[in-house]
């Protein structure tokens, strides 16, 4: 089953955090909480439009 996965490293970001899930609107909830948790950065619409072009399909 393919998934969509997300790397922070992807947009600049030095941290080696790959984040995974079903579809695209999981991914952005869990990028979202590791991004505020984790850089104390709170998304915003331009950033989150920006991360989902870095999202990856996957086939696991």
């Amino acid at each position: 089953m393919a998934a969509v996965e997300f790397r922070c490293a992807d947009v600049g970001v030095a941290c080696g955090k790959v984040t995974r899930a079903e579809n695209t609107d999981d991914l952005v909830a869990a990028v979202a909480a590791h991004a505020q948790s984790k850089h104390g950065v709170e998304l915003n619409e331009t950033l989150i439009d920006y991360a989902v072009t870095k999202v990856r399909v996957t086939g696991d």
